[in-house]
Parts: structure tokens; sequence; C-alpha cells
């Protein structure tokens, strides 16, 4: 397994450049403690820019490319979300279903409010359904078996039994037991894999091509995964763990280019994946969730350019963050193979001013 030390310097651009986005994005990955990162900017012109520092693998050594491949956690949520409000327009599921309709019956029964809470509910992480994540029992499980392929089917007995956060729709908890429910049903109503119907929904007609759920053996454009799992302060090679490669709450792969191909499929003004009806109730029908609002697998907040509409994720060994500002028509999304060992602002906050200018009046 490789180690990386805090701050070594093999996690330092090599190449020099006067591009002033890779100059801001290397030293954020330097400040931030993170092995490498790429940064990809859609414009409202069509246009799209992006850069990579760092490192993909620390052993055998391989610089960062900007066409590298990313797990990008979270983010997943978001087409989740897509495939839900799809399936919804078709009339194949109603938003108002309660999730138990879906599930065999001893877990219909044995997972809370899976009778009460609706798929507005799962969809605004508003259920009250605990997170299986909660606890270390799901990666002790990681831990025995690294390269198991866990399916969202598998994961209803780790959310069942275990007692109700509240009552359904009264607050917000982000729970990514929501999310595995929504791909089990999305796979019980489509009668296909999780994988198959990105591709079929999502992926293929944006042109996707290198978008995928996570597999073993890893593809050779993915980048290797760090993480601080002892707290050594070193960061670990976690790349064959698999926490999660066929869930939809977090198991796509993806690049910056297909991610910011995926938001402009969305929220432009060209956007084949949803109506205008379902983007507006996606980012309008939202829950107050801390800092700001969280939608239908989507985080809603305001900036000083306007509204921004977008989703954070983890995965063991990887960070993702992605932003689409609809006054201005752009997106910005940033994947890294590490988790931050150094306390840092989100990068797209650090980097607005100089992408959008001034601030809106």
């Amino acid at each position: 397994m490789a180690v990386v030390a805090c701050g070594d310097a093999a996690f330092a651009q090599n190449q020099k450049s006067g591009d002033p986005l890779q100059t801001f994005l290397q030293a954020y990955v330097t400040q931030a403690g993170l092995p490498g990162g790429v940064v990809g900017i859609a414009y409202q012109d069509g246009s799209s820019r992006f850069a990579a520092t760092g490192l993909s693998n620390a052993a055998p050594t391989r610089n960062m490319r900007a066409t590298e491949r990313f797990y990008i956690g979270s983010l997943t949520k978001m087409m989740t979300s897509v495939v839900i409000l799809q399936l919804a327009a078709e009339q194949r599921l109603k938003l108002s279903d309660h999730p138990a309709r879906w599930l065999p019956p001893e877990y219909a029964q044995s997972i809370a409010n899976a009778k009460q809470a609706t798929l507005i509910d799962l969809l605004h992480n508003s259920s009250g359904i605990p997170d299986y994540l909660d606890g270390d029992f799901f990666f002790e499980l990681v831990g025995r078996e690294p390269q198991h392929g866990w399916r969202n089917a598998e994961i209803l007995p780790l959310i069942a039994d275990r007692d109700a956060v509240f009552s359904p729709g009264t607050q917000y908890a982000n729970s990514n037991s929501n999310y595995i429910l929504l791909g089990y049903i999305i796979e019980q109503i489509e009668q296909a894999a999780i994988e198959d119907v990105f591709a079929k929904r999502i992926f293929a007609p944006l042109e996707m091509d290198a978008t995928s759920f996570g597999s073993f053996p890893r593809d050779a454009d993915l980048a290797h995964g760090y993480d601080d799992g002892d707290g050594d302060g070193n960061l670990e090679d976690v790349t064959g763990f698999d926490v999660g490669d066929h869930l939809a709450d977090g198991g796509v792969v993806s690049t910056a280019r297909d991610m910011l191909a995926f938001m402009r499929g969305l929220f432009g003004d060209e956007g084949t994946l949803l109506g205008p009806k379902a983007i507006a109730r996606m980012t309008t029908d939202t829950m107050f969730a801390g800092n700001g609002s969280y939608g239908y697998g989507i985080m809603v907040g305001a900036s000083d350019w306007g509204p921004v509409w977008g989703h954070d994720g983890n995965y063991f060994g990887y960070s993702a963050e992605i932003s689409w500002f609809p006054k201005q028509q752009t997106a910005v999304v940033f994947l890294t193979n590490g988790r931050a060992l150094n306390e840092v602002p989100p990068f797209t906050q650090q980097i607005l001013p100089a992408i959008l200018g001034n601030p809106l009046k």
C-alpha cells in the first residue's frame, strides 16, 4: 500500500505553468494537503476550461491529467433524483408514493417510516429514515470483503430494524439510506441494474463516455484515491476498497468534462434531461438544511452572484464539489483524489471572483 506523508513534495506539481487557473488550483491543493485535483469550468458561450495538478498515483508516480476519472460520491444523488423525476414524468411512479410500495414485505415492515414517508421525503433527506452509514458496521463489512461489489438491495438489511430519527417531512437530516431506497425503487421499476439505467437515461444521451459506476478491476484512467483512514497524518492508497461501487448514493465515477456535460444537460438552456417544470420543482421545493436548502437531490443556496445549485460529495479516498450558477449559465466542478488533511474553505467559494467577476448588486 502506497503511503504519502502530508505535505510530501511528491504531490507538488512537477510542470510549471503560466495558467492562472492552474496556479490557483496548485496553491489550493497544496494548502489542503491533497494528492491532486482537477477543475473544470463551463461558460455560457459553450466553452470550457480545465486544469490539473498533483499526482493521480503516488506509486508508480503518475501526474494528474484533466481527463482523469474520479469517484464523485454524493454528486451521484443528483443523477438518482433525475431518474426518479423522469419516471414520475412517465407516470411510472408518483412522488407521493410511500417507499413501502416498492419494497419486499419484510423491509416495508422493518424499515422505519417506510409506510409514512413519501418519495419526496427521500429526495429531500427529510424522511427520518436512519443512515446505514451511522456506526462502524458497514465499514467493518467492507474491511472483510474490500471488493464485494455492494448492491442497493444488499443495503436494505442495514437500514432495517433501526429507530426512526424523526417524523417524515418535519426536518432535514442527511441520510444515505434515502438514496439507497430510491436506487432500489428505480431498479424495481426498470427491472435493470442501476448502472444500466443511468447509462441509458443519462450517460449515453449526454455523451458522458467516461462515466460509469465503479467496478473491479479498477480502470487504468481512475485516479488512485488516498485517505488517512488510521488518523496517523499520512494518506494511504485506498483505491482497492469498494464502499459503494453500485450504490445510488455515491457509486458513480466520472471526469470533469463529463460532469460539466451533466450540468449543462440538466440546467442549461438546451438541457434535455428534465423539463422546465421538473427543474423548477427540483430547485424550489426545498427543506431548510443549515447553511442553505436541500431540494430534490440538490443543494440550493445563495451567493453574491445569485442562486447556486449543486452538491458536494465524498467517497473513500475522493472528494468532489459541483455548482451551477443559473444567472450566468456557468458550472464549476472540482474533483480530487483525497480527503483534505488541512481545513480549507470549499474550492468553488475561493475561485468564484476570478470566474464570475464582480458580485451582483
